[in-house]
């Protein structure tokens, strides 16, 4: 088995790019806002990108935090990403990680409209979804895909591919729910 290729800021920069585009965002520039190294136990990077996407009647610009980190994603990274938006002067929030996202960050993520992704193993996502038989990958398979963690009706978190054509579901995240309009 091939050894997956090392994340670096650069190749995480380059995955962003081709999953916004694969969900069917036109990519504009995708600029460096920050990057920097976690200190231990993390050993990993953040990198922050300012990224405008347009699909066809709608554009925004996005606050795009890359973690590269060991531990799970904490709700104080959410919560610091939304506070982040009016100085990046984005209107929406998205945060690609290659770990697990833990339960206060789910919830920080759906009541601040960020969208969260996680990037994952290409054939351990492939292994677990009905494209083929197990162990046997196609060529065209990418080493890392991106799925989308949110929560079900019934709170149980849920784990998405990132499908072709589909900028809903990342939209779906990011756009206010009429349910979370402030009650008068």
């Amino acid at each position: 088995m091939a050894e997956l290729p090392e994340v670096t800021p650069e190749y995480f920069r380059i995955l962003v790019v081709r999953e916004l585009r694969k969900a069917g965002f036109e990519v504009g520039d995708a600029g460096l806002r920050r990057r920097s190294e976690l200190a231990d136990p993390e050993r990993g990077f953040v990198l922050e990108l300012v990224v405008d996407l347009r699909i066809p009647g709608e554009g925004r610009r996005a606050l795009v935090v890359c973690l590269r980190q060991n531990g799970p994603v904490r709700g104080e990274v959410i919560e610091a990403v939304r506070s982040a938006l009016v100085d990046a002067r984005a209107d929406s929030g998205m945060v690609f990680s290659t770990a697990d996202f833990a339960a206060d960050a789910l919830r920080a993520g759906q009541h601040a409209h960020i969208a969260l992704l996680r990037v994952v193993d290409g054939r351990s996502a492939f292994d677990t979804n009905t494209w083929g038989p197990t162990g046997h990958y196609p060529a065209w398979l990418p080493a890392y895909l991106t799925q989308v963690v949110d929560q079900d009706g019934a709170g149980r978190v849920r784990y998405r591919l990132l499908a072709a054509g589909r900028p809903d579901l990342i939209l779906d995240r990011v756009r206010p729910r009429p349910d979370d309009s402030p009650k008068g």
